[in-house]
């Protein structure tokens, strides 16, 4: 091969290389570039977690239906201001509210249990150890405690409970304080209000320890011959209650609960069920 032949040979070789490296370059360049499975938009809001519930559409409301004005049972239908408050807000959240009944204080283990029902609404008070076991929702309500004895009868303080059967419905704060301020006083555990409030009638326990907005209601038309002796004042707040695995459910309510003080049917609730408007 002649020495021009060569040389042609090797300048089309060499071209040829180029092309192919420029070629590989351009494709490379055009390849999309790589991105990390699950990186948001800079500023963009992450997905609201959805709530978990027992039966799909409906809100399933664990309450001890013997605690009006809170909650009560007429004839099968449960009525009250919980009843109504948690009507409002099943119908923020687009839920079927249906309340079934449950002893007072089964309430917590079964929430806990999971399966049952979704959401406790039972005129419960938040305290840190029920807080240990479920998650309150933003209080509702605020209570105090009342001593109720028979009319005419004379009470200047705990002391005068000191000996005496006092009845208290089970796991409630009312036998807390009783427990805590009548020490060497008999307690006498009722599974609702209403048992414990015809125990006194009959004359088998001498005082109640009851929260004061229960024992008003339970004496305003019936007395009974029981008479609200002494307010106690506690300071106690009511919170609707849900598991601690589903805290998106618990904001949910929170958020429905916000919206009803804002628009006021909760304050026509509030007014409906004790006749002033609420502080």
């Amino acid at each position: 091969m002649s020495k021009a032949k060569k040389f042609v040979a090797l300048f089309m070789a060499l071209a040829l290389t180029f092309s192919m490296f420029a070629l590989t370059g351009c494709a490379a360049d055009e390849e999309e570039p790589e991105t990390t499975e699950g990186t948001t938009d800079e500023g963009a809001e992450p997905a609201a977690e959805e709530f978990v519930l027992v039966e799909e559409g409906k809100l399933l409301v664990g309450s001890d239906t013997a605690f009006p004005p809170f909650e009560s049972m007429n004839g099968d239908v449960a009525e009250g201001f919980d009843v109504d408050l948690m009507n409002a807000i099943g119908e923020k959240l687009g839920l079927e509210v249906v309340f079934m009944t449950e002893i007072f204080d089964t309430l917590i283990p079964t929430l806990k249990a999971g399966g049952k029902f979704d959401v406790i609404a039972s005129g419960m008070t938040i305290k840190p150890e029920r807080q240990a076991e479920i998650d309150f929702c933003d209080p509702y309500y605020d209570s105090n405690q009342s001593v109720v004895m028979k009319a005419g009868s004379v009470y200047n303080g705990p002391e005068d409970l000191a000996g005496k059967k006092i009845g208290v419905q089970s796991g409630t704060t009312g036998e807390a304080w009783a427990q805590e301020n009548v020490p060497d006083a008999q307690l006498v555990p009722f599974k609702n209000a209403t048992e414990a409030f015809s125990a006194a009638a009959a004359g088998n326990v001498d005082a109640i320890v009851n929260d004061l907005p229960v024992s008003t209601e339970l004496l305003k038309e019936d007395s009974r011959g029981l008479e609200i002796v002494a307010q106690i004042p506690t300071g106690e707040q009511y919170g609707f209650a849900v598991s601690k695995d589903n805290p998106a459910l618990r904001d949910a309510i929170n958020e429905a609960l916000a919206e009803l003080r804002a628009d006021g049917t909760y304050a026509e609730i509030y007014e409906k069920w004790f006749g002033i408007a609420p502080e």
